[in-house]
Order: structure tokens, then sequence, then C-alpha cells
């Protein structure tokens, strides 16, 4: 039987895995540290055997790790599955922030996740390694980004003067700062008008008049 190596997609994970998978995130959920998780605690919640953990992994910490990368893909396909339901870039973006608005009080929230790759730690560089891989390049938020503006960009939205990867990256840019004032709270102005005002800038900056 194959061991896992976190590079798979996600149609290739099997069922059990995606079980302990599972568990791994309504444990974290749940306020346990992903470092001190057990392999017994992780099994028991999935209903899996130990002996059958093994079976696809080497330890305690590849089941974690690859649980939040796991997590990572699903988030990531979620989002982009929302956005291009929407016809408009000025609709994507409306809902991309009310998205990054909702997700504090969301179970298995993208904010979430992103807390957990933010403390410098072995594990969150190895998570980090993962999802800066060849294989995950599609799950990642600039890629989504550079998408949702190269179309915008065909369908006549948004300008065609300004180089495409600096447009990638001024939406990322205030999205990501947006989800930081989300996340962790403490402004000085209401969130609803930090929301607004990085909605606009976003518009201003990139669209055609």
């Amino acid at each position: 039987m194959a061991k896992m190596t976190g590079f798979e997609d996600i149609g290739q994970i099997p069922p059990k895995v995606l079980k302990l998978y599972e568990a791994v995130s309504q444990l974290v959920e749940e306020g346990a540290d992903p470092g001190t998780l057990r392999v017994s605690t992780i099994t028991d919640r999935a209903g899996i055997g130990k002996g059958t953990a093994y079976e696809y992994f080497d330890s305690k910490d590849e089941i974690v790790i690859y649980a939040v990368v796991y997590q990572m893909q699903t988030a990531m396909m979620e989002l982009e599955k929302g956005l291009l339901e929407r016809k408009t870039f000025q609709e994507q973006m409306n809902y991309l922030l009310d998205e990054v608005t909702a997700q504090e009080g969301r179970q298995n929230s993208f904010l979430k996740l992103i807390h957990l790759l933010t403390d410098n730690s072995e594990f969150s560089r190895q998570v980090q390694g993962i999802m800066a891989s060849a294989a995950h390049e599609k799950y990642r938020l600039i890629q989504l980004f550079r998408k949702l503006l190269g179309a915008a960009v065909e369908r006549g939205e948004v300008r065609k003067d300004l180089p495409l990867d600096y447009m990638v990256f001024s939406m990322g840019g205030r999205v990501l700062a947006y989800m930081v004032a989300v996340s962790e709270g403490g402004l000085q102005i209401e969130l609803s008008r930090m929301r607004e005002l990085v909605y606009d800038g976003i518009l201003n900056e990139l669209c055609n008049k």
C-alpha cells in the first residue's frame, strides 16, 4: 500500500486517509494543538485503527501536516468555485471580501489555516514547502487571483495597460491586509469601512473607468 506524501491531488486520497484528515480538522477546531496531537487521539476520532494509519503514514507529524495541506486544498477549491460562479470582476471582489469577513466565526475557515502557517515553526515550514511545490500550484491564492484578473482583462473590465503580475500582487496585498484586519481585530475604524476602502482601492486602481 502506497504511503502518503502530501503531494497527492484531492482525488487521489483514499477514503480512510480522508477520515484521518477530517479527524485532525475536527480536533484542531476544538482547540487541540496540532503539534501535540497523539496518533491514538486522531485514529479514535476517525474510527480507524492505529495500524491502519501507519499503513499510510510513517509518523503522527505526517498525518497532521498532510491533513493541513488537504484543508488548504479544499478551502481553495471552495473559494474558487464560489468566485467563478460570479460573472463580473466587481461581483467576484464583493464575494471574496464577504467570504473573508465571514470566515472568522466559521469552522474550517481559511483564516484559521493561515494562522497555522504564521508561527515560523517547523510544522509551518513543512506545510509551506508542500504548498509551494509545483504539484499544488493550482491551490495557491496568488494563482487564483491571476486567473480572475486574466479573465477580467479579456472581458474588458480590467485595465490592459498594467502588467498582470503587478495587478495580481496589488490586489493580493489588499486582500491579505484585509484578512489580517479581520483575524486580528482591534481596528480604529469599523470593519465595514475597512472592507469598503479595500474594495474601492482594488476597483479604482485596476478597473477601466
